[in-house]
């Protein structure tokens, strides 16, 4: 079951809509109560202790609509690894609740105590913070470094969605994401709490951010980066003191000198400008692992894990001595549409009717192995508008396929025509002069250097006959 995309209920319900099932907790933080949906096994309705603000009202309903706007692989991400909102439940005129999945089987387990065996129960990313022996201990595997490289690349790519859509979790600890013990895998919970640019204050003790010392800075995607990276050195080396004092076992454990360096300057930065993004992050993880990068919107961070040396935007014009392009031509970017169709008229035609190509081509990211991803991200502007309509299900279609928005680097499909290098520009009266040359050095000229020579040496025979004939006439007329 995805988690937003799989919603069966609209955007906004009435709390009667919404009967009260299996009881999963009572007043848990800012909740009085939260059950799984009679009938609806699998999505858990919760209530505040109060009715929400309208800041809260705001933040809420731009979070329900926000998937509908993300690119394919950002929707596949929410519905694997986030307890996303998907409808605000009112009681009148009430903002009371919100409805979001249960997480699934996989981040539930049951433990060994000196009972017995438990009821499963969810499993916190605290497990990780926990040597191998005490999870062994309590029947869980014990997680090696692969497994934890994977839960901490989940909760980077998390972390990396939220920052590009600028959403602030705030509360990031290693209570609030649940774990998978066979696949690594994570599940972020407590979604409905997110704000949109900043947030009101929200910290675990032991999670203080020193460039946030007191209430007086809301929390803000910032703040959020510098906790993803305390909580991916204590997520691989299972150490809670000092995470700079655990960097130099976290550099021994991966033998990778670039995450360690990333992670010191995020945490020790005295300015917020000098922390390195999250994406950065996530990329220095993901070559660690040898994974790559899904296609989609991360690529907007400059660079993807896994792609080539091709990283800008190449030029695309008439050959030298084929016509000189018109300026508006020769200066804009060509867009999918421009550069497919031009493609397409040059096929079956020679090199000069395929020459009109002109504008640029975005080559960022492209491979031979691994083609560009066809579906553009669609625009974020029409996010929190407010419209309503079909619930999330629904909506999460029309989002990831919709029209008219701008491409993302790295969507430009191939076309069979390929720039050529400048390096090939030569005339073919420079490539003559270069061939005499060689032929002077002493090296064999090639036959095109060799005619003119035959041509002279025919015209002088030809010249010394007709001198031959003369000086015979001459002395015959004499004699």
């Amino acid at each position: 079951m995805r988690s937003w995309s799989d919603s069966p209920f609209p955007s906004r319900e009435e709390l009667s809509g919404v009967p009260e099932g299996k009881s999963i907790s009572q007043d848990n933080g800012e909740s009085r109560l939260v059950y799984e949906i009679k009938d609806n096994p699998g999505w858990l309705a919760k209530l505040y202790k109060r009715p929400a603000d309208a800041g809260r009202i705001s933040d809420l309903q731009r979070l329900v609509y926000l998937p509908t706007v993300m690119s394919q692989a950002d929707q596949d991400l929410v519905d694997r690894c986030l307890a996303w909102p998907t409808t605000r439940l009112y009681d009148g005129s009430d903002l009371v609740g919100v409805v979001m999945a249960k997480a699934p089987d996989g981040f539930y387990a049951p433990l060994k105590a000196l009972s017995g065996w438990q009821d499963p129960a969810p499993l916190p990313l605290d497990w990780l913070m926990k040597p191998a022996d005490k999870c062994a201990q309590v029947g869980l595997r014990r997680p090696d470094l692969d497994l934890r490289l994977r839960a901490v690349e989940e909760l980077l790519a998390v972390g990396d969605l939220f920052a590009r859509h600028d959403i602030v979790y705030g509360d990031w600890s290693y209570r609030n994401a649940l774990w998978n013990q066979h696949t690594g895998e994570v599940f972020v919970i407590d979604m409905d709490s997110c704000g949109i640019g900043s947030r009101e204050w929200v910290e675990s003790p032991g999670w203080a951010d020193p460039l946030f010392p007191d209430r007086s800075r809301r929390p803000t995607v910032a703040s959020d980066s510098y906790k993803l990276a305390v909580l991916t050195v204590r997520c691989l080396t299972a150490q809670r003191q000092d995470p700079v004092d655990a960097l130099h076992a976290l550099e021994r454990s991966t033998r990778d000198a670039s995450l360690g360096g990333l992670l010191r300057r995020t945490l020790t930065a005295t300015r917020l400008e000098d922390r390195p993004k999250c994406a950065e992050l996530l990329e220095a993880v993901r070559r660690i692992r040898g994974t790559t990068a899904s296609a989609g919107p991360s690529a907007t961070s400059g660079s993807r894990a896994g792609a080539d040396n091709v990283t800008t935007w190449v030029k695309v014009g008439p050959r030298a001595g084929a016509g000189a392009a018109r300026p508006a031509e020769a200066t804009a970017s060509a867009r999918p549409s421009d550069t497919t169709r031009a493609a397409s008229d040059a096929s079956g035609t020679d090199g000069a009717a395929a020459s009109n190509v002109t504008g640029s081509v975005n080559l960022r990211n492209r491979s031979a192995a691994r083609p560009p991803a066809s579906a553009p991200e669609p625009s974020p502007s029409s996010a929190g508008s407010g419209r309503s309509g079909p619930g999330p299900g629904s909506a999460s279609a029309a989002g990831g396929s919709g029209t008219g928005a701008t491409p993302t680097p790295g969507s430009v499909p191939p076309t069979s025509h390929t720039p050529r290098p400048a390096a090939r520009s030569t005339s073919r009266s420079a490539a003559r002069r270069a061939a005499m040359a060689r032929g002077s050095s002493g090296r064999t000229a090639p036959a095109a250097a060799r005619r003119p020579r035959r041509h002279a040496v025919t015209v002088m025979l030809f010249c010394a006959l007709i001198a031959a004939l003369c000086v015979a006439r001459y002395v015959l007329g004499w004699i």
